[in-house]
């Protein structure tokens, strides 16, 4: 069988393209990035799981009874002593009763349940969106400072076959060469640190969410949306409610529940008679024991008392962030304006330094120095600038708001 044979640029294309389809698909927007993160979440199942348990006590509060019923079988016979045909079988069905107001004291318990598990689900989320902003603005700076060692080192090579062309044609000594050789190596060295601080912010982003990272966008200013949406403050009262709640069925539930028997008996005396059919109804009442019952309500008020501890704890924290978020976000763009006026300063002093060095005014290390400082000035303009971005997304996340 004659054997069919593709031409190498197929292959090559096919080879790019099995290698295309291995790299993590990169997100679209930030929101697609969150949304990657939660599904890798550890702590998505766990939260599923009680949400699941909470619906699983709301259908248990609406059931017609507490508990399950149960069948009681009994026989009776003399067959181990007088031996005269005594026989009697019995069968008795037990249904649970629930205790006034218990039933819809347990949906109501449940209800407030389902809604503190949904809060902090929506309060994890919110948790998983600032750690994937803070590793996104990661991205961004460590982007931006290896853009620009790259600029600076493209300069800097320039600068040093300038001076070896120079050195060469005895317009300049070879120790000027030297030193712009290197003050190049050692931006090539820097550039190298900043590609490996980039590699690992981006994995970093990967492990994070599974995608590689969108390209960094300032976010909306939001304003100043209600609080009492906050996914935090959410949690911290439904927990008082759960509390409450729970606390309310726990006051209802002073006794094990009642009872309701239908029992129905057949039976003889001796093998001359007749079995006899007779029904019969039960009624078991549980008792109400204090030293049983104080305990749990103990409990379940220090329970409440720790939900209350708890909203309080949050609601401060939460003002807390927000007025640092606020101030981190004034002083980010404070920073800025301070950052690029600084920069344009130090520019157009290295446009007069390299004049004043073609017309043989400085030397080359005074025009190194001066090409460093605007250099560095740029750096701290350009991380400036990532930093107004870190702080607006920082506020957005203080005051509870997703991506």
């Amino acid at each position: 069988m004659k054997r069919r044979s593709f031409p190498a640029g197929v292959l090559a294309a096919a080879a790019v393209a099995v290698c295309l389809l291995a790299l993590p698909a990169g997100a679209q927007t930030l929101r697609d990035a969150v949304e990657g993160a939660w599904k890798l979440n550890p702590e998505v199942r766990s939260l599923e799981a009680r949400r699941a348990v909470a619906t699983a006590q709301q259908g248990a509060g609406g059931a017609l009874v507490p508990a399950a019923p149960a069948i009681t079988l009994r026989h009776t016979t003399d067959y181990l002593n007088r031996n005269i045909g005594r026989r009697e079988y019995e069968a008795e069905l037990g249904v649970p009763l629930w205790l006034p107001g218990q039933g819809t004291a347990t949906v109501h318990a449940a209800d407030a349940l389902l809604a503190r598990t949904d809060a902090e689900i929506a309060a994890r989320q919110l948790a998983v969106a600032g750690e994937v902003r803070t590793a996104l603005w990661q991205v961004a700076l460590a982007e931006r400072r290896a853009e620009l060692a790259r600029q600076r080192l493209k300069v800097a090579r320039q600068l040093e076959a300038d001076t070896q062309r120079t050195a060469r044609a005895g317009e300049i000594a070879e120790a000027d060469h030297q030193l712009a050789r290197a003050e190049a190596l050692a931006v090539a060295t820097d550039l190298r640190d900043e590609e490996l601080a980039l590699n690992e912010a981006r994995q970093v982003f990967r492990t994070l969410t599974g995608m590689a990272p969108p390209k960094a966008s300032p976010e909306p200013d939001i304003g100043q949306p209600p609080l009492e949406r906050h996914p935090t403050l959410l949690v911290g009262q439904l927990g008082v409610r759960s509390a409450q709640a729970q606390r309310q069925l726990v006051d209802l539930t002073t006794r094990d529940n009642p009872e309701v028997g239908l029992m129905a008996r057949r039976e003889r005396d001796s093998r001359e008679e007749r079995y006899d059919t007779v029904f019969g109804v039960s009624v078991r009442i549980p008792f109400a024991v204090e030293a049983v019952n104080a305990p749990k309500r103990a409990e379940a008020m220090s329970e409440v008392v720790r939900a209350e501890a708890e909203q309080a704890s949050m609601a401060r924290t939460v003002e807390s962030d927000i007025q640092q978020a606020r101030l981190a976000h004034q002083a980010a763009t404070e920073r800025l304006a301070i950052a690029r006026d600084r920069a344009a300063a130090l520019r157009a002093r290295l446009s007069n330094v390299e004049r004043a060095r073609r017309g043989g005014e400085i030397s080359l290390v005074e025009y190194v120095r001066a090409q460093e400082a605007a250099f560095e000035a740029d750096l701290a303009r350009a991380t400036a600038e990532v930093q107004v971005g870190a702080a607006r997304a920082r506020l957005n996340q203080s005051l509870g708001v997703l991506p």
